[in-house]
């Protein structure tokens, strides 16, 4: 299983990379919503990590796509913790778990490991 990042921070893919490689996970990406339905259905993912900060990825739309695409899929957004709006879309969407940036980096080895089952 592989978990997928709707992430379109090179940088901040660099360090989730290697995270991944530490926790013999694999991690892919994608860069704008109309891609999702065809990201899932090659690489199903047990789970999906959302910038919630990007503009690309409103919460509410993204989950609808990531739904319809992968209904099965773990979703996780993360946002900088001065940025309570998109925390707070995702929350009222739907998401599992929404996380502060610095929360979500914490956490990463721990749910790349549950994205291994």
């Amino acid at each position: 299983m592989k978990a997928l990042g709707l992430i379109r921070d090179l940088f901040f893919r660099v360090k989730i990379d290697a995270v991944a490689a530490a926790a013999g996970a694999e991690v892919e990406y994608a860069s704008s919503l109309d891609v999702i339905a065809a990201r899932c259905a090659q690489l199903r993912p047990s789970i999906i990590f959302t910038d919630l900060s990007d503009a690309a990825f409103p919460a509410l739309e993204t989950l609808k796509q990531i739904r319809a695409a992968a209904p099965d899929a773990r979703v996780i957004g993360f946002a900088s913790h001065v940025d309570l709006k998109p925390l707070k879309a995702a929350r009222e969407a739907g998401y599992e778990m929404t996380l502060s940036r610095s929360e979500f980096t914490a956490q990463l080895p721990v749910l790349l490991k549950g994205s291994t089952r």
